[in-house]
């Protein structure tokens, strides 16, 4: 019994609140006894700066001019005297030719260019695997001169894959650049550029026009455009000088 008593009491002791004073410093500061304000005494505040540029009625106070004197210039002023020289400059202009002259001088191009029609060997086609950079051999229609050598028909122009896009679906057609064209090591100058057919002009309205009558214009999605072709029929111009 005498330990439950004990046990209640040091718990009672636990739970007790602990009182302390707060003190406020800020309060014992400004305040007295009587909880008033104490007065405050204005603590003066020194600034340097205004006290050299200002005078007792608070104006900038008129300093004097301070001439910078430098010994270095003082002591080589006599040295390396600027010495003026005169030099007398004569300007040699050429005669002017009055004489009118009733020849006139025209300049005309002594190599034009030669045209050279050439056709390709084999039919091409991007359906084919085919890259950038690939050869392709043409070979020329009728005979030509080229700085004076005779280039007979059928003589072998050699070309080269510049670009190639294949076809895309939505009808969007596939595209062929060749270029680079040189007949025995003489480049040509010219180019062939092919596009197959655009289904895309007639594709694009199905597709989307359709679309409202039960999605029907999905049917019109994987169609793909023309592939681009060179038939051994089509005859290309090209030049050399």
């Amino acid at each position: 019994m005498k330990k439950l008593f004990i046990l209640f009491i040091s718990m009672s002791f636990i739970c007790m609140p602990a009182y302390s004073i707060i003190t406020d410093d800020f309060a014992v500061a400004s305040l007295d006894k009587n909880l008033k304000i104490k007065p405050v005494s204005a603590q003066k505040i020194q600034d340097d700066f205004a006290d050299k540029t200002l005078d007792k009625n608070l104006k900038i106070k008129v300093q004097k001019t301070a001439y910078i004197t430098d010994t270095f210039a003082e002591k080589n002023k006599n040295k390396n005297i600027y010495q003026k020289q005169t030099v007398d400059i004569k300007d040699v202009l050429p005669k002017i030719n009055t004489v009118k002259s009733a020849n006139k001088v025209v300049i005309s191009d002594i190599n034009p260019a030669i045209e050279i029609p050439v056709r390709i060997k084999k039919y091409y086609s991007t359906r084919q695997k085919i890259n950038e950079g690939d050869y392709v051999d043409f070979e020329t229609v009728k005979d030509v001169v080229i700085k004076k050598k005779t280039y007979s028909k059928g003589t072998l122009v050699k070309a080269r894959i510049e670009n190639v896009s294949l076809n895309k679906s939505m009808g969007v057609p596939s595209d062929l650049v060749i270029g680079n064209f040189s007949i025995d090591g003489i480049p040509l100058a010219g180019e062939i550029s092919k596009t197959g057919a655009n289904r895309s002009l007639w594709v694009y309205p199905c597709a989307y026009g359709l679309m409202f009558f039960f999605c029907a214009g999905l049917l019109f999605i994987p169609i793909r455009g023309g592939h681009a072709k060179v038939s051994t029929s089509e005859i290309h111009k090209l030049y050399a000088k």
